[in-house]
């Protein structure tokens, strides 16, 4: 407890606030020394004794509203903090340190990799963290878990007075729609081409040539069309040519047939961001629409509001060659406390998320 901004003030005060137990003396108590502790020069904090002179005249008014302990006050936003950071090289220190958000001031997390607030490993001393203001994760992008919002991997206390937002998870990608195939009759000829194509009549069968290929014999002479391997040739015109005393006769020939091509279905839609850090929850895109006879890609998931999980995407639709894909999953909603077993928390505000 800080000593008093008035009234009387003993060495049993100073005692009690800086050293705890055993004698102590004025030249015990300068800042910088064991007791009352100085800054290292990465050390942002303030010192709650920085009115305790380091050297010569000392007195007990240089005591009054001082403390045993740093204290970072956050009187205007930042983002991706870290305890290690704030206190610099007294982190390690044994002596109290404090952390004070203020009423609204928002520290955020830019990315789902950091928190808006981390106590991380190599603290020592009581670490307090006081929540007056918002803290708040990233957002997840498209099918991506959102992020935390505190982390800690030292014992703390967390008094939260204000908000604490997990980031929102990503909606699903659409999926994918079914791909489809396009039939039409394919009309070649009439063509002739001697020794190459044409259609040629003797007088017990037909020979059919096409392109130089022989595409089959017919034993009915008098026939003017055959199918062969999926494509029907048909005798057309008069004779274009005549051997062997008028037995054999070639003729122009023509062939129709089926032809299938392949359509693709339609790419899905992106999903929705997750609320997050300066980021709204956003609704999915539109599915992209697919070729003939295939079908269009799903709309993608919205994403999540603070903590909450992203919406699957939708599956595309299906298409007369096969089925659309199934939707992506939506990202999960990530954590307002990670590593809670760190950590000694009171809730006065509100809180969105899990915690793990």
């Amino acid at each position: 407890m800080a000593i008093a901004a008035s009234g009387a003030v003993s060495f049993s005060d100073l005692r009690t606030e800086f050293s705890g137990a055993g004698a102590i003396s004025f030249s015990d108590l300068y800042r910088g020394g064991t007791l009352v502790k100085g800054n290292a020069a990465n050390n942002t904090a303030t010192n709650l004794a920085a009115s305790v002179p380091a050297s010569g005249t000392i007195n007990f008014t240089n005591f009054r509203s001082t403390a045993k302990g740093w204290r970072k006050t956050f009187a205007s936003g930042a983002t991706n903090q870290n305890a290690s950071t704030i206190f610099g090289s007294d982190y390690g220190v044994d002596y109290p340190k404090e952390i004070v958000i203020n009423s609204g001031v928002t520290l955020g997390a830019t990315s789902t990799s950091d928190e808006a607030l981390e106590i991380n490993t190599g603290g020592i001393g009581s670490i307090t963290i006081t929540n007056n203001g918002t803290l708040i994760g990233a957002g997840g992008a498209a099918g991506a878990d959102g992020g935390d919002a505190f982390e800690a991997f030292v014992a703390c206390t967390f008094v939260n007075n204000g908000f604490v937002y997990a980031g929102g998870g990503g909606g699903g990608t659409g999926g994918t729609g079914g791909n489809g195939t396009v039939s039409s009759t394919v009309n070649e000829g009439p063509t002739y081409s001697a020794y190459s194509t044409y259609w040629e009549k003797t007088s017990s069968f037909i020979y059919v040539y096409w392109g130089g290929s022989y595409q089959g014999q017919v034993f009915n002479s008098g026939q003017s069309s055959a199918s062969f391997s999926g494509k029907t040739y048909s005798r057309s015109g008069s004779v274009r040519r005549t051997f062997n005393d008028n037995n054999n006769f070639w003729y122009a020939v023509s062939r129709t047939y089926s032809s299938t091509s392949s359509t693709t279905g339609g790419s899905g839609g992106a999903g929705g961001v997750g609320a997050g850090y300066n980021q709204s929850a956003a609704a999915g895109g539109s599915g992209a629409s697919g070729g003939t006879n295939a079908g269009a890609g799903g709309a993608g998931g919205t994403g999540g509001g603070y903590g909450a999980s992203g919406l699957n995407g939708s599956s595309g639709a299906n298409g007369n060659s096969s089925n659309g894909a199934s939707g992506g999953t939506g990202g999960a909603g990530g954590k307002y406390i990670r590593g809670l077993s760190f950590v000694t928390f009171t809730n006065n505000g509100t809180v969105a998320g899990g915690t793990a």
